[in-house]
C-alpha cells in the first residue's frame, strides 16, 4: 500500500511524518501497487534498524509514524514494533494494511499499543477481489475492520478511485459508516509502480474535479454519522499561495519560514531514505539506514544533498504549476515522474518568480 498521501489527524498534522515500508512482501497482487509488492518479496528492514530509526525520529521532532509495506502483518517482528509503540512515545502511529490478516488477536494488539489502522477497500466484494487479485479479499478485510472497530481501534478506509469504480463512493460511504469507520480517504489512481500498467484507468481532469465536489458533498451528508472524508490531491490555488506544499520553500511564503525542510521521510524496505515521495528516483535519496542513522542522514542531506531535490521541485513548479489547467493537482505523482527524467543538476534552471532566501538548515518539522 502506498503511503505518499497518508494524512494524520489534525492535532498532529503540523509535525513531520515518517513512513516505514517494513518489507516488500504482500499476500495480495493489487493491480495498482505503487511499490510493486509481491508474494515473493524478500527485502525487509531488520528490527534493530526499525527501532533505532524510531528513536532517531523522536529526536528529530517527528510525531507521525506510518508502518507500511508490502503487508505489515507479514513482517516477522511486527509485535516488537507495536510493543515499542505501546510505550510512552510522542507519536501518532498507524498501520497501513490490506486488512486480510487481522483477527481478534491482531486488533487487540493494535488497541493495546495505541496504534490506528488504515485499510484499503476499493469497492464492493466483486470489484475489490478483482482489483486486489484475490478471491475473498473483501470478506477478509471487512472482517478485519469489524474486529478493529469492536476493539476500539480508529479505522480509516483508503479507496483508490479509477475509471472502473468511479461511481462506488456513495455505496462505500454507507458501508463504511455502518461498520463504524472514522474516515474515508479518497485517492485517485496514480501512474506509479504497477499503476503504470493500468494508466488508461486514470481519471480525467474533469472527473477529478467532479470527485472533489462529490467528496465534499459526502462529507457534509455523513458528518452526523461520524464519517469524515479526505481527498489526497492538492488544490492549484493553494500550491500557488503556499509553495511549501509543493516542497518549494522560499522563506517568505513558506508558513514555517525556513529554507531547508522535509515534511515527510520515507524509509523503503531496503533501507533507502527518500524525501516526501516513496516512488521518487533514488538519486534524490538521503542515503541508506544500513550506512548511517536517520538523524545523521538528515544532517548530511541538508549539508550536501537537499539542494538537488529542492532544485527539482523548483523546476517542476516553475514549468508546470502556473499554467496547469485543472484546479486539482496530483503533485506527488507529477514530481515522482519528473524525477526520473530530470536533467543533470549541473544544468542551470530558469529563475522562478520568487527568491530563495539563504538560511540555516532547520528541523524537519
Amino acid at each position: 500500500m502506498a503511503g505518499d498521501d497518508l494524512q494524520a489527524p489534525s492535532t498532529v498534522q503540523e509535525s513531520a511524518t515518517l513512513i516505514m515500508h517494513l518489507l516488500d512482501r504482500c499476500n495480495l497482487r493489487c493491480q495498482h501497487c505503487y511499490v510493486d509488492s509481491t508474494a515473493c518479496g524478500h527485502s525487509l528492514l531488520p528490527i534493530e534498524v526499525v527501532l533505532r530509526t524510531l528513536d532517531d525520529a523522536e529526536r528529530l521532532g517527528i510525531r507521525t509514524v506510518y508502518l507500511s509495506g508490502g503487508e505489515p502483518f507479514l513482517y516477522p517482528d511486527l509485535c516488537k514494533v507495536l510493543s515499542y509503540a505501546s510505550g510512552a512515545r510522542p507519536f501518532y502511529f498507524a498501520v497501513c494494511t490490506n486488512g486480510t490478516l487481522i483477527g481478534r488477536a491482531e486488533a487487540n494488539q493494535l488497541k493495546i499499543s495505541g496504534v490506528a489502522a488504515q485499510v484499503s477497500i476499493d469497492g464492493d466484494r466483486a470489484y475489490h477481489d478483482s482489483f486486489r487479485g484475490s478471491v475473498g479479499a473483501f470478506h477478509a478485510a471487512s472482517t478485519g475492520i469489524q474486529e478493529l472497530v469492536t476493539s476500539g481501534v480508529p479505522v480509516t478506509v483508503v479507496v483508490t478511485i479509477c475509471q472502473s469504480n468511479v461511481s462506488c463512493l456513495p455505496w462505500l460511504a454507507d458501508w463504511a459508516a455502518e461498520l463504524g469507520v472514522e474516515c474515508l480517504n479518497v485517492q485517485p489512481l496514480q501512474q506509479l509502480g504497477r499503476g503504470r500498467n493500468i494508466a488508461q484507468e486514470k481519471l480525467s481532469e474533469e472527473q477529478v474535479c467532479a470527485l472533489f465536489m462529490q467528496v465534499s458533498d459526502l462529507g457534509y451528508a455523513y458528518r452526523t454519522r461520524g464519517l469524515r472524508f479526505r481527498l489526497a490531491y492538492r488544490a492549484r490555488t493553494y500550491l500557488l499561495q503556499h509553495p511549501c506544499a509543493a516542497y518549494v520553500c522560499n522563506g517568505e511564503k513558506c508558513h514555517r519560514g525556513i529554507t531547508k525542510e522535509i515534511k515527510t521521510l520515507i524509509v523503503r524496505e531496503d533501507g533507502t531514505v527518500l524525501p516526501e515521495i516513496a516512488t521518487l528516483n533514488p538519486r534524490f535519496a538521503l542515503g541508506s539506514l544500513h550506512e548511517a542513522r536517520l538523524d545523521e542522514l538528515v544532517k548530511r542531506y541538508f549539508g550536501n544533498g537537499y539542494d538537488d531535490f529542492h532544485e527539482l521541485c523548483r523546476a517542476v513548479y516553475h514549468d508546470l504549476i502556473r499554467d496547469y489547467t485543472s484546479p486539482i493537482v496530483p503533485w506527488n505523482e507529477i514530481l515522482s515522474e519528473r524525477s526520473w527524467t530530470y536533467a543533470d543538476p549541473s544544468t542551470r534552471l530558469p529563475e522562478s518568480s520568487f527568491t530563495i532566501i539563504p538560511q540555516g538548515a532547520g528541523p524537519i518539522r
